[in-house]
C-alpha cells in the first residue's frame, strides 16, 4: 500500500469541500481507493497530457484528483507501491490545465 502525501494546494483545495458533505464522502472513498489498490478500474487512472509526470483519478463525473507516483521501476513505469503525491482536486477541465 503506497503512502499518500498531500501537497499543500491539495490541502487547500481539500478545505473548499468542508461544507459539502456528499463531496467530502467521495473523495475520502476515492482516498480509499488509491490507498489500496492505485489501479483499481473505478478510478479511472489518466496520464495528463500536458505534466509529464502527473496523473488524474476521476472523484466523480465533476471532480478529479490529480497526484504523482513518487517511485519509478527501472523500465521508467510508475512505482505504485511508493509513496504517491496528491496534488490538487479539481473540476475536471480546471485539472487537466493545472495539475499542480
Amino acid at each position: 500500500m503506497p503512502k499518500l502525501i498531500p501537497s499543500k494546494k491539495f490541502l487547500d483545495d481539500a478545505e473548499k469541500f468542508r461544507s459539502n458533505a456528499a463531496i467530502r464522502k467521495k473523495i475520502a472513498k476515492t482516498l480509499v481507493l488509491i490507498e489500496n489498490n492505485p489501479l483499481h478500474p473505478g478510478l479511472n487512472l489518466e496520464r495528463i497530457v500536458n505534466d509529464p509526470t502527473a496523473w488524474s483519478v476521476r472523484v466523480d463525473k465533476r471532480y478529479r484528483v490529480s497526484l504523482e507516483p513518487l517511485g519509478f521501476l527501472p523500465s521508467g513505469n510508475p512505482d505504485w507501491s511508493a509513496g504517491i503525491l496528491l496534488l490538487r482536486i479539481l473540476g475536471h477541465d480546471d485539472l487537466y490545465k493545472m495539475p499542480r
